[in-house]
C-alpha cells in the first residue's frame, strides 16, 4: 500500500487494520527489523562474553551512534526531505558535504567519551570510526527514500545486519568474542552495509567534498538551526541517565540499564527508521494541502509503532519469564532487571505515541517549536535524572527520561493540535 492508495475516498477512516499496516510497512520494516533483530543478538552475545564494564561501554556506543542517526537527519535529511516538497534541488550538494562533517564529528566525539570512559586506545579507535561510517549509511538510507530507492535502503540493512550477526555467531562458536574483535566486526559490518547504494552514490558525495562550506549556511539559517535544537535537547531527554550514569557512576552501572534499554530495542530501532520513511509522506501531503491524506499517515504511523511496541514488550515478557538465562546473568538482581525493563517499556510506549506528531512538525517545518518543547522536556529530564541519581542511584534515574518524555508528548500534541487548526 503506497500513500497514494491511502488517499482513495473508498479508504475508511476507521478501516486500518493490521493488514493495512503491514502491506504498507512490511518492506520498509524489514530492514529495520533486521538490523533490530542484528543489535539485539550482537547485545546478548556481547552481555554474556564480556565483563559488565565492556558491555556497558558497547551499549553506550549504540546510545551515542543513536545520536548520531538523528544528528545527521536534523542536519541534513530534514533539508533533502523539504527540497523534494518544494521541486528544488540547488542545495543538494551542499547537504552531502555536511554529511561528512557530521559523520567525522561523530566520530571523533564517541572516540574522546570512549578514552574517558576507560576504553583502550584500539577499541576507542575503531568504534569511533565505526560511529562516523554508520552515521554515513543512515544518511545514504535516508537519502535512498527520500530518492525514491526503497530497495537499496533495504538491501543496506539487511547486508549489515547479515555480517554482523554472521561474524559474531562464529566468534562466539569458537570462543573469540573480545571487546576488541567485537568492535572490528560492527566496523566490518558497518562498511559492508554501504555497497547497496552502489558506486553512483558514493561518487557522488565524494565529489561533494570539493564544494565550498558556505553554501550550507542558508540550509542552517532557514532551517536546520532549529531542527538541530530540537534533536540535541531531545537527546538530552532521552539519554541523560546514559550520560549522567556512565560518567558519574561508571560504565559497570550503566550495564543494568543497558539491559533494559537491550530489551527494548526493536522498539527503538522502528522508531527511529520509520519516520524516514513518513517524513517525505507527510511533507508532500502537507504541500499538497491534503488534511485528510495527512492524518491518515500519522494514524497509520501511530498505529505501526504502538503495534511494534506491543509485540516487543510480550516477546520481553516471555523471555523473561521461560528463559531468563538468555538475557540475564547472574550478576543481575532478577528484580532489578524487572524493574529496568518495565521503565524502558513505558518509555517506549510515550515515544511510540509521540514520534508521529513530533515527525508531523517536523515536516511541517515548526522548527522553532521542536525546540522549545526540547528546551522544556531537557530542563526537566536533566534536573530529575541527575537529582534521582545522586539520592536514589542509576535505576531511579530513568524517573527523569518519563517525565522528560511526558513533556514532549504534551507538547507536541498541543503543536499538532493548534497547526491542524490553524490550516484546517
Amino acid at each position: 500500500m503506497t500513500v497514494s492508495d491511502i488517499a482513495q475516498p473508498g479508504y475508511s477512516r476507521w478501516r486500518m487494520p493490521v493488514l493495512g499496516t503491514a502491506r504498507r510497512y512490511g518492506a520498509s520494516a524489514c530492514g529495520p527489523a533486521a538490523v533490530s533483530a542484528a543489535h539485539f543478538l550482537a547485545s546478548l552475545i556481547f552481555l554474556h562474553n564480556l565483563p559488565a564494564r565492556e558491555f556497558g561501554l558497547f551499549s553506550f556506543v549504540m546510545v551515542v551512534v543513536s545520536f548520531g542517526m538523528s544528528l545527521n537527519v536534523a542536519l541534513i535529511s530534514v533539508p533533502l526531505t523539504r527540497n523534494l516538497a518544494m521541486g528544488e534541488t540547488a542545495n543538494t550538494s551542499a547537504c552531502f558535504q555536511m554529511n561528512w562533517l557530521v559523520c567525522a564529528g561523530i566520530g571523533a566525539a564517541l572516540f574522546v567519551a570512549l578514552l574517558l570512559g576507560g576504553a583502550p586506545f584500539q577499541e576507542a579507535v575503531l568504534l569511533g570510526v565505526f560511529a562516523g561510517c554508520f552515521t554515513f549509511r543512515w544518511f545514504a538510507r535516508c537519502h535512498a527514500y527520500v530518492d525514491g530507492r526503497t530497495g537499496a535502503a533495504v538491501g543496506s540493512d539487511l547486508t549489515y545486519s547479515l555480517i554482523l550477526i554472521g561474524s559474531l555467531c562464529i566468534l562466539a562458536a569458537l570462543g573469540g568474542v573480545t571487546f576488541m574483535r567485537g568492535s572490528e566486526m560492527l566496523l566490518l559490518s558497518a562498511m559492508a552495509g554501504l555497497l547497496p547504494f552502489g558506486p553512483r552514490f558514493l561518487r557522488t558525495q565524494l565529489a561533494a567534498l570539493r564544494g565550498n562550506p558556505r553554501r550550507y549556511w542558508p540550509i542552517f539559517r532557514d532551517v536546520t538551526r532549529w531542527s538541530l535544537s530540537g534533536v540535541v535537547l531531545t537527546e538530552l531527554t532521552a539519554n541523560a541517565h546514559a550520560y549522567f550514569v556512565t560518567f558519574i557512576s561508571g560504565p559497570s552501572a550503566f550495564a543494568i540499564l543497558a539491559l533494559g534499554m537491550l530489551l527494548m530495542r526493536p522498539a527503538s530501532l522502528m522508531q527511529s527508521a520509520l519516520p524516514d520513511l513518513e517524513r517525505p509522506a507527510m511533507a508532500r501531503a502537507i504541500a499538497a494541502k491534503d488534511l485528510a491524506l495527512l492524518s491518515r499517515i500519522q494514524r497509520h504511523f501511530t498505529f505501526a509503532l504502538v503495534a511494534a511496541w506491543a509485540v516487543n514488550v510480550a516477546l520481553c515478557a516471555a523471555l523473561l519469564e521461560f528463559i531468563p538465562a538468555l538475557v540475564v546473568k547472574k550478576i543481575y538482581s532478577m528484580e532489578n532487571v524487572i524493574a529496568v525493563a518495565s521503565i524502558c517499556a513505558l518509555i517506549m510506549a510515550i515515544r511510540a505515541l509521540r514520534t508521529p506528531l513530533a515527525v508531523l512538525l517536523q515536516a511541517a517545518g515548526r522548527f522553532k517549536e521542536l525546540a522549545s518543547i526540547g528546551a522544556a522536556s531537557a530542563i526537566a529530564s536533566l534536573t530529575a535524572t541527575l537529582t534521582l541519581l545522586l539520592m536514589a542511584g542509576p535505576i531511579a534515574s530513568m524517573g527523569g527520561i518519563v517525565l522528560g518524555e511526558l513533556v514532549i508528548l504534551v507538547g507536541c500534541y498541543t503543536g499538532v493540535h493548534d497547526w491542524k487548526l490553524a490550516h484546517a
